[in-house]
């Protein structure tokens, strides 16, 4: 479809002039014919009728001629600003598609320190300078890089960072080793906050258009660094939120910890974690910027809390309104409630401020991420206070048998032997002295025995000492309880798991308990080592008189409440390898060997 013409354009104006000027000169011819020559004498019509052909022809051809040239004038100039215009507008694209290309590499950076070489290279090849330094120092973080440039001038740049971050004027024209350098410089902004600076060196003085791409990329390049220490910070959040539910088994704690980490998240100064109870009541179980005897119970649907446990939904509010501002939520303006779920309900958590529009709704995304770590370690502290109500069960089962076939057992047949005595002392009275000694070396041998059990029910604290440590003090008072030698050998060991902290030692309790029980060992020597193939490995050895063990039939008991099988089967269940050796008269051999 070919273009209208412009109305005012050459070609229409000449296309109309083609009809009116023919015309007009028609009009003069009869004009000057008809009603000028009637006027004038007939001697000077000739004269008259010669000036005005003369005169009429040149005009008209000049007037048109210059008319023409007028117009082509100002078509060509028009041309030629468009073509300028076509110009600037084709390089302003390529400057365009350049940063760009660069704003595009700050995002796809792997981390902080690649987005920070990217911006210095990547500045310096658009601006056209001569390099660029870009100086970053917020908190501990502390990273300086620069392109083509000399040791001095980024030091300089260093400088100009430092006195950036003071409010100190700075020059915009420097001079180094005779030599004279024109800086832009952009400061480095994160939430509003002055973190460094980025510095471009030019040689000749910047232009308009220079100055102007600088700009543009100096803030891409702090909205971009900024972003990626977001979600590298949040990631760290992460791990060490998992970290800390790993190794933190009270939920009180593990609730503070998690409350602590999420009001920094927003910078929160009120908090609170609300826990359902079995009587459908939200209860206050950890709390931040209240006073520490704050207890409240709210009703799912009730208030700004209950709400959204009742929705189940992650509310916001940046103006509360007057009827939601009651207990932890009094004197605050802002608030987020956050409801974390396992199937079902399990709580809310209140993230609160004292300010109006205080909270940012694009951060709800990752709070809620951190809520889903909340409901994991909730799950985790109640299985846990399961398994320790379950070991508590076993302990006393472990106990009630042990007194019923040890203490309870030797007591009655020491019963039976007083009353055989009370028999004797009339009719045998030497018998009756010889089964008092007996009764006498039963009970020693009976007090022996509860000693050991009281020493085996002690409690270890393997949190508050580590495995080596703890192992250390359970030998020597060993050693000392039962009169018997102990060589201990533990290396330097790895950091293991609490699981497989506790599985090692409840195995070298249980070995060491059978040896007082049932050995009756001078010596005991015991090894514990990490090997080259990342496998720990017990080994527990005495020089008692050992016993047959395919008579052995499952028959030992031990302090943890498990026999010797039960022992293998719970070192196999992490992947190891159990094994003992024992004959008669030639002592015992324990050893396991269990992978990290």
């Amino acid at each position: 479809m070919t273009e209208k013409p412009r109305r005012n354009s050459l070609y229409r104006q000449v296309r109309i002039a083609k009809f009116w000027l023919p015309i007009a000169i028609i009009f003069m011819v009869l004009f000057f014919h008809f009603v000028f020559l009637s006027i004038v004498s007939e001697g000077l019509r000739n004269t008259f009728t010669i000036l005005f052909y003369a005169i009429l022809g040149p005009s008209v051809t000049f007037l048109t001629l210059n008319w023409l040239t007028t117009e082509i004038k100002n078509h060509e100039r028009a041309k030629t600003e468009l073509e300028q215009l076509y110009q600037e507008l084709q390089t302003s694209h390529e400057l365009l598609s350049s940063i760009q290309e660069v704003t595009e590499q700050f995002a796809s950076a792997a981390n902080l320190e690649a987005t920070i070489a990217v911006a210095s290279r990547g500045i310096t090849d658009v601006t056209n300078a001569t390099g660029v330094a870009v100086c970053l120092a917020e908190g501990n973080l502390n990273i300086d890089d620069q392109y083509n440039l000399s040791y001095e001038l980024f030091k300089e740049s260093k400088a100009r960072t430092a006195a950036l971050t003071q409010n100190k004027s700075l020059n915009e024209k420097i001079e180094f080793s005779n030599k004279s350098y024109w800086v832009l410089t952009n400061p480095i902004l994160w939430a509003e906050k002055l973190v460094g600076g980025v510095h471009a060196y030019y040689e000749t003085k910047p232009n308009e258009e220079q100055k102007e791409s600088f700009s543009i990329l100096s803030a891409e390049f702090s909205a971009s660094a900024e972003a990626i220490r977001g979600r590298t910070r949040d990631l760290l959040t992460l791990i060490d939120i998992d970290r800390s539910i790993k190794a933190e088994g009270n939920l009180e704690r593990i609730l503070e910890i998690l409350l602590k980490r999420m009001m920094a998240r927003v910078d929160a100064g009120i908090g609170g974690i609300y826990l359902l109870s079995d009587s459908n009541r939200l209860v206050l179980r950890a709390g931040q910027g209240i006073k520490k005897d704050t207890i409240e119970r709210i009703k799912p649907g009730e208030e700004f809390i209950g709400q959204a446990a009742l929705e189940e939904k992650p509310r916001l509010s940046w103006k509360l309104k007057n009827e939601f501002k009651l207990g932890i939520l009094k004197n605050a303006q802002s608030a987020i409630a956050l409801p974390f779920l396992a199937d079902r309900l399990l709580g809310v958590v209140v993230l609160a401020h004292e300010k109006e529009n205080y909270f940012d709704k694009n951060s709800l995304a990752f709070l809620s991420l951190m809520t889903g770590q909340l409901s994991l370690a909730i799950k985790n502290a109640q299985s846990y206070l399961q398994s320790e109500e379950l070991a508590v069960a076993e302990e006393r089962r472990r106990i009630a048998r042990e007194i019923h076939d040890g203490v309870a057992q030797t007591l009655a047949f020491s019963a039976l032997q007083l009353d055989l005595v009370n028999k004797l002392i009339e009719k045998d009275q030497n018998k009756a002295i010889q089964e008092v000694t007996n009764i006498k070396s039963t009970l020693r041998e009976l007090i022996k025995e509860l000693r050991r059990s009281i020493f085996a029910l002690r409690p270890v604290n393997l949190d508050s000492y580590g495995l080596s440590e703890t192992i250390r003090k359970y030998c020597l008072d060993y050693g000392e309880q039962n009169d018997v030698r102990v060589d201990l050998d533990i290396q330097d060991l790895p950091k293991f798991s609490k699981k497989l902290e506790l599985t090692i030692f409840r195995i070298f309790q249980e070995a060491m308990h059978n040896v007082a029980k049932h050995a009756r060992a001078n010596n005991i020597k015991i090894s514990l080592s990490h090997k080259p193939e990342g496998n720990v490995e017990l080994t527990i050895i005495d020089d008692g008189r050992g016993f047959d063990l395919d008579s052995l039939s499952g028959r030992v008991t031990t302090a943890g409440g498990l026999g010797l099988k039960h022992m293998q089967e719970r070192v196999e269940k992490l992947g190891g390898k159990f094994s003992i050796s024992s004959k008669v008269t030639q002592g015992t051999s324990i050893q396991a060997s269990i992978p990290i």
